[in-house]
């Protein structure tokens, strides 16, 4: 588990966390940096197992990967912060600002992307599926994303199948404990034409928070943030600014706290 620092700010007015999707990793998010403001710190979180992380054994849960974050986020310099999660980052950002509001130490913002909510009421029961090596590359081929070209190569391919499994395990297994709505605002971020994560279905996050959450439909399929950078950026600097402004004009207990 580690934290890419994507951008560097002299005493900066906020710290941006990215999670990265199943299959991904932190260098997807460097075409968001040209896009988002010079004074924000631009952090983009990695769980392991990655392609280029070749001894490194992916995480087996979103519980682990969360545990694995707040160690993570210990070592990283406090101040006003804000988190932002695609599709299996999505869910792991849930459960990690969940954790971090049962901390006392809540983010001003967050922003789900490309991830049905889970169901409200109780516990879901788990997605166990099967997920062998042809399954896996024809569902990675399917849903786009990743270039042509990589599949000529067989080491990288086979890479990046085990890592795709893992992630697949981290969403399958996950199930939904219940408990409080999160105080923090959301922004919800979805896909015109994602087959996985269809507007009405990324709509339903917003029973998952006390505080107000909009959402924003871009043109696109399951990865159209990436085709839609700046888009989506604007949205993201639009939003947490509303609630920079909003956290800093009302009145509080004390500063804000930093990530443990």
């Amino acid at each position: 588990m580690r934290c890419v620092e994507l951008r560097t700010a002299r005493a900066p007015e906020l710290t941006l966390v990215l999670l990265h999707h199943a299959g991904g990793s932190a260098d997807g998010y460097r075409q968001f940096v040209s896009h988002l403001p010079d004074h924000w710190r631009v952090l983009a979180a990695e769980l392991p197992g990655r392609v280029h992380a070749s001894r490194q054994h992916g995480c087996r849960s979103v519980a682990e990967a969360v545990d694995g974050l707040l160690r993570v986020l210990r070592a990283e310099s406090g101040g006003a912060y804000a988190v932002f999660g695609h599709s299996m980052g999505a869910l792991v950002a849930f459960e990690l600002v969940r954790a971090l509001e049962r901390l006392g130490r809540p983010p001003l913002w967050l922003g789900l992307s490309g991830s049905p909510a889970p169901q409200t009421g109780g516990p879901a029961a788990p997605r166990r599926h099967t997920w062998p090596r042809e399954r896996v590359e024809d569902f990675m081929r399917r849903l786009g994303g990743t270039p042509d070209s990589a599949w000529h190569h067989p080491v990288l391919a086979e890479r990046m199948v085990r890592t795709m499994r893992w992630d697949l395990e981290v969403v399958d297994t996950y199930e939904y404990a219940g408990g409080p709505p999160l105080t923090t605002p959301l922004s919800l971020f979805a896909g015109e034409a994602d087959p996985l994560a269809p507007p009405e279905r990324v709509r339903r996050w917003r029973e998952h928070t006390r505080a107000s959450a909009v959402l924003h439909r871009l043109p696109g399929g399951h990865f159209y943030l990436f085709d839609r950078a700046a888009d989506v950026c604007r949205r993201i600097v639009e939003d947490v600014t509303a609630h920079t402004c909003h956290a800093t004009a009302a009145p509080a207990p004390g500063p804000h706290a930093p990530p443990p």
